[in-house]
């Protein structure tokens, strides 16, 4: 292990790591620092550090996090008695499952409820999630499931954290939220979901729905005055059991102070997580859903000297003492039926599930 890495360690003087990697990357990433609850959001300053940023879907009612960076180093270094000296740090919460596990009859209702809405005219998209148990996952099995994970979705942001005031959360999510690297910024359009095999084909549903979060980016790119904006036609992205359609948004932002966390909190929570209009979508969620979504569909990324990469946390599962607890959602149309939303979030959960059992 590097000596000043071991040293930290050593010393203790952290409470929170990370283990990252960024899609399409070999290089996987550890990261210990001390962690600094967020209120109402991240500022430019969290931007201008070194560290990583933990938010929640709902930043007004749950604090984020900021990571702090003690030390940093390529996580494919560290030996294997290196990696159980850092598995005992892991942090797993000791609070029992939440009771508001959805069967089908209660997602049932939820949908029922969220899609009169739709048809009654008062929102157009809205996204409804719901939480499943799976295994339980012990401390050292924690860097296990992190590896898997980066060797089987090399599309996804593949993620651990642990923190005392998080707990820990691991996921593989394939959406980007805002990217910075020097002048140039990164957005995508990620919607609608079908089964990833050779019968499955796009839907005006799914047409659809990628469209409306991808008219709403770029309306919004608009209004904070974006500059150079190129944007390529919808493809299909791939991630584990399912797929997507993907809009790649390219930019630049000449007033980068104050705009650059307008424009970050006017992208999240994205249509692709929430709906449309997005204050609806928002209390519809509220106002339905009995879990709280924690850290599920809030974003997350590593800040580098002024640049970022940050991803919106789905495909993720928070790690209990008895059990793991997976987040997984859907967004809902006009079109949408009770059945094949239910069928989607069971695939989605698959991400993570077949995973789980080879650990």
């Amino acid at each position: 292990m590097k000596r000043e890495l071991e040293q930290a360690i050593n010393q203790k003087n952290f409470d929170s790591i990370v283990l990252y990697r960024l899609p399409h990357k070999t290089d996987k990433h550890i990261l210990i620092g001390n962690s600094e609850k967020i209120y109402n959001g991240i500022n430019v300053h969290h931007c201008m550090d070194n560290g990583f940023v933990f938010e929640p879907f709902d930043n007004l009612k749950s604090h984020g996090l900021f990571i702090d960076c003690s030390y940093t180093t390529t996580y494919d270094e560290l030996e294997k008695n290196d990696k159980a000296v850092i598995s005992k740090h892991f942090i797993v919460n000791n609070e029992d499952t939440p009771s508001t596990e959805d069967d089908f009859a209660s997602y049932r209702q939820n949908f029922e409820k969220m899609h009169q809405a739709i048809v009654d005219g008062k929102l157009d998209k809205v996204i409804l999630s719901r939480i499943q148990s799976g295994p339980a996952i012990n401390k050292e099995q924690i860097v296990d499931l992190f590896e898997l994970l980066a060797q089987k979705y090399n599309h996804a942001f593949v993620y651990a954290v642990s923190s005392p005031d998080a707990g820990t959360w691991i996921g593989a999510g394939p959406e980007l939220l805002l990217r910075k690297k020097r002048n140039r910024l990164s957005t995508v359009s990620l919607a609608g979901t079908i089964p990833n095999n050779a019968k499955s084909t796009w839907s005006p549903k799914e047409i659809d729905e990628q469209d409306l979060v991808t008219a709403y980016i770029e309306n919004t790119l608009i209004q904070h005055h974006a500059d150079n904006i190129e944007y390529s036609e919808p493809t299909t992205v791939n991630a584990g059991q399912v797929k997507h359609l993907c809009t790649t948004f390219n930019f630049e932002l000449k007033q980068t102070n104050g705009n650059l966390i307008g424009l970050l909190y006017e992208l999240h929570p994205t249509p692709a997580i929430c709906g449309m209009p997005k204050e609806k979508a928002y209390q519809l969620i509220l106002d339905t859903e009995k879990h709280k979504r924690k850290f599920y569909s809030g974003f997350l990324g590593p800040v580098t000297d002024g640049n970022f990469e940050f991803y919106v946390n789905i495909r993720c599962l928070q790690v209990h003492t008895s059990k793991s607890v997976l987040y997984i959602g859907g967004g809902l149309t006009k079109g949408s039926e009770a059945e094949s939303e239910w069928q989607e979030t069971q695939l989605k959960a698959q991400t993570l599930l077949s995973v789980l059992k080879n650990i």
